[in-house]
This record gives C-alpha cells, sequence and structure tokens, in this order.
C-alpha cells in the first residue's frame, strides 16, 4: 500500500530504534513489526483500528494518523 493512502505514517527521520520498539509491543492487533533496519513497518493497513496506541506512546512522536486519508473515508 502507498504510504500516502495508509491510514498511519512512520516518519523514519524520527524514528530511531527505541529500546524494544514499543510500538511493536503495543499495537492491540498485531499489525506493527520490525524490519531487517530495526524500524517498525504496518503490516496490514486494513486491520489498523486507529486506536492510537502507538502514536501516544512514540518515544520520538514518528508515528502519525494520515489526516487526509481518515478525512477521505468519511
Amino acid at each position: 500500500m502507498d504510504k500516502h493512502s495508509s491510514m498511519i505514517l512512520i516518519d523514519y527521520t524520527k524514528c530511531s530504534p527505541c529500546s524494544g520498539l514499543i510500538c511493536v509491543g503495543v499495537c492491540p492487533v498485531g499489525i506493527i513489526e520490525q524490519n531487517e533496519n530495526h524500524k517498525p513497518v504496518i503490516t496490514d493497513f486494513s486491520s489498523c483500528t486507529k486506536c492510537g496506541v502507538c502514536i501516544n506512546l512514540c518515544p520520538t512522536k514518528a508515528i502519525a494518523l494520515n489526516r487526509k486519508q481518515e478525512n477521505k473515508e468519511k
């Protein structure tokens, strides 16, 4: 899926792998995984519930909700 059409955006310029990749561990639906560069990736955008847990707990604020995509769905 194109990153511009996804609900959750990860700014890799802000994302420095934190200890344990907090976002991977807190996702209630388990769609955030670690890639080969030790960065988080969303594996199934359609299963994202937009709960915001990953956004709220990211220590570097590298994860955000794509407001343009959210408005498109309404």
